[in-house]
C-alpha cells in the first residue's frame, strides 16, 4: 500500500515481497551491532518477521515503517 507518492518518490508499507532486502538488511554488520541479532536467517524468516513485525503493526497502530524508492531522473528529465 503507497503511504505517499509524488514524482520522484514513493513510500509504502512493507510487504513479504521485501523479505529479500529484510534479510539483507537485518544481516549488516552494523545492524547487527547497533540492533541486535533478529534471528533472520532466510528468506522464510524474513516473511514471518515482515508479518509479526511490520505488518502487524500497521494492524494494531495504524502505521510502521515504510520502504522508500526514489524513481530515476533521466537527463531529459524523463521520469522513469
Amino acid at each position: 500500500m503507497d503511504i505517499v507518492k509524488t514524482d520522484r518518490l514513493a513510500i509504502r508499507s512493507l510487504d513479504k515481497i521485501d523479505a529479500a532486502f529484510i534479510l539483507k538488511l537485518v544481516n549488516e554488520p552494523s545492524f547487527l551491532e547497533y540492533i541486535g541479532d533478529k534471528g533472520v536467517q532466510s528468506i522464510l524468516d524474513a516473511e514471518a518477521y515482515i508479518q509479526n513485525g511490520p505488518v502487524d503493526m500497521y494492524r494494531r497502530l495504524g502505521f510502521g515503517p515504510g520502504i522508500r524508492s526514489i524513481k530515476a531522473i533521466f537527463p531529459d528529465n524523463q521520469v522513469q
